[in-house]
């Protein structure tokens, strides 16, 4: 069955120079809207197939959210960003994946791949620093999501997220890529992964916690394509492999491997395409898990031992402010039986429109 959703957003700037203030300095306030139905959950998969309507939300109040932060430029490639961030959108290091679910890919895997700590919206501040040859990014946030709140209640009270990242730009073959690294390190407490099935059903075993959590990533892009006579045109390789300390995160490890960009088309230069594929490999307490039927009241429970996919789309930029795209993905599911339906290979249909004002 098809699901019809929607995403609505507005971004106002406020540029600090032309409002007698000082130069370098920007106020943005980023608004979001979902309505209608979406797809995600369906067929026992646990990472969003539409990552756009998985946040802010979908449900009454849920499906709205407002991000402000504060830019200060310190140099024309030094800059401070503090305030309430989408980190799905300021921790993307991909030219040729994110997009926010709203253009290029559609899962989230593919888009900001998710590892329990770096977790969407936060509260807190960045350094970023790039240039010709490097990029640098620190950040320290809130541990906690800050999808759905506003304001400045229980900030850090649950502990402190730690980011940082760094790339080296490189010119292989006299194309344009990146290698580079980044790393998160939170101090909250979680319930450990490996004792969750102590609680389905529950034996009276206390579940531990889990404290010092991490995530260490590789990433790269290489350009592959890059038309000469507009640099802007162009398609690549990216990638990402990714470790957790997998007591306190569903998800041992990650990869994914993609090409997207622009296709070499003299005639539509601003279509964008791509395919990709992810593997979730889920820590041992997640994908052990098994939780057998109880008659009368509960059909059973099981995990698979993670989660993986492939996504192809295609979108056209029929003017300049109104495109028109189609998305197929194939996902193995991280859920093996729940409500007692048995899943494994499940296929999503998809296509998107987007309105440029």
């Amino acid at each position: 069955d098809f699901e019809f959703g929607s995403k609505f957003g507005f971004t106002t700037i406020f540029n600090g120079e032309k409002i007698g203030l000082w130069k370098g300095f920007f106020a943005i306030a980023r608004m979001e809207y979902n309505m209608g139905q979406t797809v995600n959950g369906r067929g026992g998969t646990l990472l969003p197939v539409n990552t756009a309507l998985a946040y802010p939300g979908m449900e009454g109040a849920d499906r709205w959210d407002m991000n402000i932060y504060l830019i200060q430029f310190l140099s024309k490639t030094d800059k401070i960003v503090l305030g309430k961030i989408n980190n799905i959108d300021l921790s993307n290091f991909s030219t040729f994946g994110g997009g926010l679910g709203i253009k290029n890919f559609y899962n989230n895997a593919l888009v900001s791949p998710p590892n329990a700590i770096t977790v969407p919206y936060v509260f807190g501040a960045y350094y970023m620093s790039g240039n010709e040859k490097r990029d640098i990014t620190l950040g320290i946030y809130d541990s906690n999501s800050r999808v759905n709140k506003i304001g400045f209640e229980d900030l850090f009270s649950d502990g402190v997220t730690f980011f940082a990242s760094a790339d080296l730009i490189t010119h292989f073959f006299d194309k344009k890529g990146k290698q580079g690294i980044l790393g998160a390190y939170s101090t909250k407490d979680v319930r450990s992964t490996d004792d969750i099935e102590d609680f389905f059903p529950p034996t009276g075993n206390y579940i531990g916690e889990e404290s010092n959590r991490w995530v260490l990533t590789y990433f790269f892009e290489q350009t592959l394509y890059q038309n000469p006579a507009n640099a802007k045109q162009s398609f690549g390789l990216f990638g990402q492999l990714g470790v957790t300390d997998g007591e306190g995160s569903i998800s041992d490890n990650y990869f994914l491997l993609g090409v997207g960009g622009n296709p070499p088309f003299a005639k539509r230069p601003k279509d964008n395409w791509g395919m990709g594929y992810f593997n979730y490999s889920f820590s041992d307490g997640v994908s052990e898990l098994n939780i057998p039927p109880m008659a009368g009241s509960f059909p059973g429970f099981r995990m698979n031992s993670g989660e993986s996919g492939f996504e192809f789309f295609y979108e056209a930029h029929l003017t300049n402010w109104f495109s028109l795209g189609a998305d197929y993905q194939y996902i193995s599911s991280g859920i093996e039986k729940a409500m007692g339906i048995e899943n494994s290979g499940v296929s999503f249909l998809g296509f998107r429109s987007m309105i440029r004002f």
